[in-house]
């Protein structure tokens, strides 16, 4: 149940592949999600589907932001740069960073690296 709440905490740090992965099935859930509960509304003209499909939207943006902060975390950098992703063009920069750069390597000022004890010592080296 502790994973289930961490997708909705703010609080610590997400790798490059946990973040990844993340925002994949996320995007992919909340689209099969919609899918499903709009042609169930179609098919039996009842617009009470449709309640469900505003949750699952309203979910899947906060994990998506959630997962966003926690991997601007990773990189020592604070969650308000979230709204970033709302300028044209530095948004394509920031999501290849997001994607692309790793993160910081042992602990920051956000939590404790999550690849820690992951990969023997000096594995990982730049």
């Amino acid at each position: 149940m502790d994973k289930l709440l961490d997708l909705f905490s703010f609080e610590g740090r997400a790798n490059r592949a946990w973040y990844f992965w993340h925002i994949v099935l996320d995007d992919l859930a909340i689209f099969t999600a919609i899918v499903l509960i709009v042609g169930v509304a179609a098919v039996t003209g009842s617009p009470l589907f449709l309640l469900p499909a505003v949750g699952v939207v309203l979910a899947g943006t906060w994990m998506g932001i959630a997962i966003t902060v926690k991997r601007l975390h990773d990189l020592d950098r604070p969650g308000w740069h979230w709204w970033l992703l709302f300028i044209p063009l530095y948004n394509v920069y920031l999501g290849l960073v997001l994607l692309l750069k790793q993160g910081t390597p042992g602990p920051n000022r956000y939590g404790t690296d999550p690849l820690a004890g992951a990969y023997p010592s000096g594995y990982l080296t730049d």
